[in-house]
């Protein structure tokens, strides 16, 4: 049986669960709290999985799997019974064009906005002492250093505009192929949906929703990867114990982000 090292509101496992849900896939839950510092709840074992030490890894006859896109091809291939692989090998490869996409900055992207709104203050709330320790076992250089500046500076932060270009972009992107076409890859729902539909949720999360609301493509499509049994289960049913924190600080942000956003047109 499959183990998954995740936690409740991370991206990244948010897109795995919902494709072993998708899947009807039989799994057990180990939740590893990365993103609250909680370094010390990791198992000894873990960085052999993961260097990096973030989540999610998947563990499947003994070997561990890590990089979230890289687990939900690994599942396609271990389990076969249903495919969300298009047909084709041209829509196959628009599939995974999209897909990389987030490797290319909009993961970046997600963690800069996430950390500059709301995780912040939960980081602030922890202590000094834990913050350094957090970024002392991090390996992503990139991910502590953003870090560091993100957390200290909040919506001051230089990468903040980078990261709104990024996913006023991206969204724009992938509304215009969603006004002409129901999913974005091929005529059926796909790796590329799953992977891209859960920084949708954490944008609204944040209470940035009105921003792309006349996107009209877009937020159909949403609505309608919302409405699957499987992103209930997923996703909806996993909750989100920074909720109140992110409605608290994301309406107190939306303002200066909305701001942000427009700019990011020019």
């Amino acid at each position: 049986m499959l183990t998954l090292y995740h936690y409740d509101r991370s991206t990244a496992a948010q897109r795995v669960r919902l494709l072993i849900e998708e899947k009807g896939l039989e799994w057990n839950s180990v939740i590893v709290d990365t993103a609250r510092g909680d370094v010390d709840q990791l198992p000894e074992n873990y960085h052999e999985m993961n260097p990096k030490g973030l989540i999610p890894v998947v563990e499947n006859n003994g070997v561990g799997i890590a990089e979230s896109n890289v687990i939900l091809e690994y599942l396609e291939d271990a389990f076969r019974d249903t495919s969300f692989r298009p047909d084709s090998p041209e829509d196959r490869a628009m599939m995974r064009l999209w897909m990389k996409r987030i490797d290319d900055g909009v993961h970046v992207a997600s963690r800069t906005i996430g950390v500059c709104i709301v995780n912040r203050f939960i980081y602030l709330e922890q202590g000094q002492e834990k913050i350094e320790k957090y970024h002392a076992h991090m390996r992503d250089l990139e991910r502590r250093d953003n870090d560091q500046v993100n957390i200290s500076m909040g919506l001051e932060s230089p990468l903040l505009p980078g990261a709104l270009r990024t996913f006023r972009g991206l969204f724009e992107d992938m509304n215009a192929r969603l006004v002409e076409h129901d999913w974005l890859a091929g005529a059926s729902y796909s790796l590329a949906d799953i992977a891209l539909v859960v920084y949708l949720r954490r944008m609204e999360s944040f209470m940035m929703a009105p921003l792309w609301s006349h996107m009209i493509g877009l937020t159909d499509w949403y609505e309608r990867i919302a409405a699957r049994p499987a992103y209930q289960k997923a996703v909806v049913d996993w909750g989100d114990i920074t909720a109140d924190k992110r409605t608290e600080h994301g309406t107190g942000a939306f303002e200066t982000i909305a701001a942000l956003w427009k700019e990011a047109a020019a």
